[in-house]
């Protein structure tokens, strides 16, 4: 099939997806729109992107065919992918930290994503990574890393209240990394990775699939686990506060685990079960199936490890290559107690356990649109 034989535009889209509550709001529509250039539609400040001018979009159908909540293409990609569910495909799964001390204590995990991105670097395997920074003291936005020293910028979540920006209400734990590929599609960079959530390596492995530039560019993609972003605006924060007796202003970075946890100045922490949150969170993420980032090269996360060590699955060839490599120039280090046999099996009976959870969490959402 190809893009011309689709009737489907970006009404179709507005109709069965944004309307419906569905819009990740990946960026995913708006960065590979083939009327990019004329300004057929763009990025709201809150909520799904929208048309600027109607008249200039040519109908190409691109857009929809890209878009996670579609689900065009998938069979395509699972059987590319060799989707093995709930999990997807893995060559191996591991308990891994970044072996350099000033990556380890900045990150949220155990900085492996971070050390593996500066091997590609220091290697000149890319021109760039697609990572995000803090702008704010919840906010972060997506931006382009060409050096370690804007890895270590972008590494952990981290808060700054000293940087927050005047007049911001809305807090978003998500971003649009995918629009930041939007900015670079007609630089002269001609290899990036990209580190982005499920939704928005669906949309650029779609974007592969149909080869649609800036396909070409991409050439690693970093999956990260998500099971829930967060919307909220002050008066919510103020709830959460008050019904967990704390303030953001002494929360010091926070991380996604088996719960949202929140690590504080005086070095306590908090742990909110996400069945807490489900107000603050973004509706889109309820109809995402996808946990551990089934499309990716090599996904990252918490899940299942120990505190400040990530949990890495290899998934492609080329992920393997990436990822051996980082590993034998002794970027990264597989502690040897945590990387036997059972303590593998372990690691991918949490993390089937956490992508039934939210499979099935997706399926009871799509049969209430």
């Amino acid at each position: 099939m190809t893009v011309k034989a689709v009737s489907k535009t970006f009404e179709d889209l507005i109709i069965e997806v944004h309307e419906k509550g569905l819009c990740g709001e990946c960026g995913g529509c708006v960065s590979f729109c083939s009327a990019g250039d004329i300004k057929a539609i763009e990025m709201s400040e809150s909520g799904p992107p929208k048309y600027i001018n109607k008249d200039k979009c040519l109908k190409c159908g691109i857009c929809y065919f890209i878009c996670p909540q579609t689900h065009v293409l998938n069979d395509q990609l699972n059987k590319k992918f060799n989707y093995d569910p709930p999990i997807g495909n893995q060559l191996k799964i591991a308990s891994c930290h970044a072996s350099s001390e000033e990556i380890r204590k900045r990150a949220t995990d155990g900085g492996v994503v971070t050390a593996i991105l500066n091997y590609l670097l220091d290697n000149k395997l890319i021109d760039g990574a697609v990572v995000c920074k803090r702008k704010g003291p919840f906010n972060r936005v997506s931006f382009l890393a060409t050096n370690k020293e804007d890895l270590i910028e972008a590494s952990g979540s981290h808060f700054d209240f000293s940087s927050q920006v005047v007049g911001l209400e809305k807090y978003n734990t998500f971003i649009a990394a995918n629009i930041e590929l939007k900015k670079v599609r007609s630089s002269d960079l001609l290899n990036l990775a990209v580190v982005g959530t499920p939704c928005q390596i669906n949309s650029i492995r779609k974007m592969q699939e149909l080869s649609i530039l800036p396909a070409h560019i991409v050439k690693y993609t970093f999956g990260l686990f998500c099971y829930l972003n967060f919307s909220f605006n002050d008066e919510d924060r103020k709830k959460l506060e008050e019904k967990f007796n704390f303030s953001f202003e002494d929360v010091e970075s926070m991380n996604v685990r088996e719960d949202l946890i929140l690590y504080f100045k005086n070095g306590n922490t908090l742990k909110i079960p996400f069945s807490d949150l489900h107000d603050i969170g973004r509706p889109a993420c309820y109809a995402c199936p996808d946990f551990s980032n089934i499309y990716a090269d090599i996904s990252f996360g918490g899940l299942g490890s120990p505190e400040k060590l990530t949990t890495a699955i290899i998934r492609t060839k080329i992920g393997e290559k990436v990822y051996n490599n980082a590993l034998n120039k002794g970027y990264i280090k597989e502690p040897i107690e945590l990387n036997r046999p059972n303590n593998k099996m372990e690691l991918l009976a949490k993390v089937k356990e956490w992508s039934n959870k939210k499979l099935e969490r997706a399926e009871k959402t799509l049969k209430n649109k």
